[in-house]
């Protein structure tokens, strides 16, 4: 690892945490569980779109046990909003049904179980991790795909494994559950996928990005 790959990342660290330092989740939930549901439903959609679906979802369903013994279209409607939402319903009906029978309605505390259940990849299950139990974990997204590659941060595009491994390497523990939400804002307010601001970004004079757009 580089001492210049070194600066940048303590020099973005530093700007991430004086930029989104009061960021946190938009995300209504009243339980672990609704908060899990949520950011199942959240994939490919805005988290105020989650929580317009939720607020009529959990007040019919608020537990585990009562949206897995609910009908799949009653689910279906209600989270249609969503996007996806047979694909959503059906994975949120069968991880209630799950939790009821395996876990006593309690959401298990490790990665390697949370991935067993329906709709939960590593990306959900380190945000459940990070929100609800304050776990060093890293959400891999796409934002925070394309901002690390794009500064040089991190070596492969479309590893999340890999970028995660990376990622922890050059910043400090105590940040890797803000981490993700930083990228995210980072990523919407400048990083944009389509039209980045790079002319405006404070990284610009050592982002690989820009540089390879001016070569």
């Amino acid at each position: 690892m580089s001492k210049e790959l070194n600066q940048l990342a303590k020099k973005f660290h530093a700007y991430l945490r004086k930029e989104y330092s009061d960021i946190k989740t938009i995300l209504k939930y009243r339980t672990q569980f609704q908060l899990l549901v949520s950011i199942v439903l959240s994939a490919q959609t805005t988290d105020e779109n989650v929580n317009k679906a939720t607020k009529g979802l959990f007040k019919e369903y608020p537990n585990a046990k009562s949206l897995g013994s609910a009908k799949l279209k009653s689910i279906e409607r209600l989270v249609f909003s969503t996007g996806f939402y047979k694909v959503k319903s059906k994975n949120i009906h069968a991880l209630s049904k799950i939790l009821v029978k395996e876990y006593n309605s309690r959401i298990p505390k490790t990665i390697e179980e949370l991935v067993k259940l329906p709709g939960v990849g590593r990306k959900t299950a380190s945000v459940f991790l990070a929100e609800t139990f304050d776990h060093p974990t890293i959400a891999v997204d796409t934002h925070v795909l394309r901002v690390s590659h794009r500064l040089g941060l991190s070596t492969k595009r479309h590893d999340p494994v890999q970028t995660e491994k990376e990622l922890k390497l050059l910043f400090p523990k105590d940040f890797w559950r803000y981490l993700s939400m930083s990228f995210v804002q980072f990523g919407r307010d400048i990083c944009d996928a389509k039209k980045p601001l790079c002319d405006v970004c404070d990284f610009n004079n050592s982002c690989k990005y820009y540089l390879s757009l001016n070569t």
